[in-house]
């Protein structure tokens, strides 16, 4: 079970505080889709909240929304390993999944602004018990592979307020 506990969670440097008003229990073969407006604090509550959260009981593989940034990184790690390094964004990041071998959790951030649908699925996120994918389009499509679908929308209404509300909904089963 993936859980984080109803509560108020601040992260005081970066001036918010996630109000979550019910448990999220998500069993395993879970897709959990985090959706909100740009600067609604997504990538904040991964780094500062659910990661924390989960390091203690769960493996995570984390592919974060500055890939640019992790490009380097990734290649030098594939070619360390002895593995081929491709070329495309989409290529070098399924090698990354692939090379990895955690197939516990898998976070990709944003990751639908360099690779389409097709391309995330050729990631094999259905290999992993829970996937969390991060986005701010309106892409509410099931990933029917996963037994069970969510979304965990970012509501902050008054951006002078630190306060952003998490609302959890079941996508599927219905």
């Amino acid at each position: 079970m993936l859980e984080l506990p109803a509560g108020t969670y601040p992260v005081p440097h970066a001036g918010l505080r996630y109000v979550l008003d019910r448990d999220m229990r998500l069993p395993q073969g879970s897709h959990l889709r985090l959706r909100g407006e740009n600067g609604a604090g997504k990538t904040t509550f991964l780094e500062h909240v659910l990661i924390p959260q989960l390091r203690g009981t769960h493996r995570i593989l984390y592919l974060s929304q500055d890939m640019e940034l992790q490009q380097n990184t990734i290649r030098a790690t594939l070619a360390m390993l002895g593995h081929t390094v491709p070329q495309s964004l989409a290529d070098m990041a399924a090698a990354w999944v692939e090379a990895g071998g955690c197939r516990e959790v898998v976070i990709l951030d944003e990751f639908d602004k360099y690779l389409n649908d097709s391309q995330i699925d050729a990631l094999g996120l259905p290999r992993f018990s829970w996937a969390v994918q991060v986005s701010h389009l309106e892409r509410p499509e099931a990933r029917p592979a996963f037994a069970h679908g969510f979304e965990l929308h970012f509501s902050r209404p008054d951006t002078a307020q630190p306060d952003v509300t998490l609302e959890l909904e079941r996508l599927w089963p219905a």
